[in-house]
Order: structure tokens, then C-alpha cells, then sequence
């Protein structure tokens, strides 16, 4: 038993320091560029990083993290938020083509979903008024994955408003 939890602790450190070295504006540019990436790709300006923003991300990823990485939005959140759990040490790029990656099912002529799919991530991070993020991300201590956490402002998807 407490060789196994001095593996865990050994592991949460390596993660911690991997995170350290992963700062500033290479982890801004990590969150930033693959956004605007999809952005593009729609004909929307890209979005600029907000360190405000980000800290409500922070904030809400290590609280998630420290129940157990549950994917919750944070109640009464003043912006658009996106999360994302993967099984593993997950990077920015995992987390937002994840995203991206519901375009597939969106259809944006009628401006609805696929029957039983989610387009409500995509359409976030493509949402013409949406011109700042801010993102974040925390080790799950329980089971060795990452949850993320992208906030936007001004937040997105109102009913019946296509994104772009």
C-alpha cells in the first residue's frame, strides 16, 4: 500500500512539473490556436486570450479535479464554458478538437444538431460574439486523466441565434 500511494505521489509531481513547464504564452498559445483554427475555418475572428477568464477556468478545473474530475458546469457562470475529461495526461489541442470535432453533426442551414448527438461544444467555440477564452487544466488524481476546462465571453449558444 504505501509503495503504491508513493507511485501516485511520484506521478501527481511529474504532472505538476509538467504543467510548470507548459506556461505563459506557449500555454495560452496551446489553448488560443486551435480555437481560432476552427474559427477560421467558419470565417470568425479569432479569439484573444483573457488571463481573468482563465482564472474562473483554473478555479473550476482543480475544484473539479478535487471531487473526482466529475463533468459539471459551474453554476451561475457568467461565461460560455466547455469541459472535457480524457483518461490521460490530455493536451489543449485533445480537448478542443474534441470539441471541434461535433461539426460533423451540426448543420448550420437549420442551424440544429444531429438527432442524439452534441454540437453545443463546437458551436461555443465558434460563436461569432464569443472574443476571449481563457482555459485550464487539472490532473485527476484518482484515475491518471486530465479535465479541462475553456470559459468564453461573452458566452454563446442562445437558442435560435446561429453561431457565425
Amino acid at each position: 500500500m504505501e509503495s503504491s500511494r508513493k507511485v501516485v505521489i511520484q506521478a501527481l509531481i511529474g504532472w505538476v512539473l509538467l504543467l510548470g513547464l507548459i506556461s505563459g504564452a506557449a500555454c495560452q498559445s496551446a489553448w488560443v490556436n486551435p480555437h481560432n483554427t476552427a474559427r477560421s475555418a467558419v470565417g470568425v475572428a479569432g479569439l484573444t486570450w483573457s488571463s481573468t477568464v482563465a482564472t474562473t477556468a483554473s478555479q473550476w478545473a482543480n475544484d473539479l479535479a478535487s471531487r473526482g474530475c466529475p463533468l459539471q458546469h459551474r453554476p451561475n457562470n457568467i461565461y460560455g464554458e466547455n469541459i472535457y475529461w480524457a483518461s490521460w495526461a490530455s493536451t489543449p489541442a485533445d480537448a478542443v478538437n474534441a470539441w471541434v470535432g461535433e461539426k460533423i453533426y451540426y448543420t448550420y442551414a437549420t442551424n440544429t444538431c444531429a438527432t442524439g448527438k452534441i454540437c453545443g461544444h463546437y458551436t461555443q467555440v465558434v460563436w461569432k460574439n464569443s472574443t476571449q477564452v481563457g482555459c485550464a487544466s487539472a490532473a485527476c488524481p484518482n484515475n491518471g486523466g486530465t479535465i479541462s476546462v475553456c470559459n468564453y465571453n461573452p458566452p454563446g449558444n442562445y437558442v435560435g441565434q446561429k453561431p457565425y
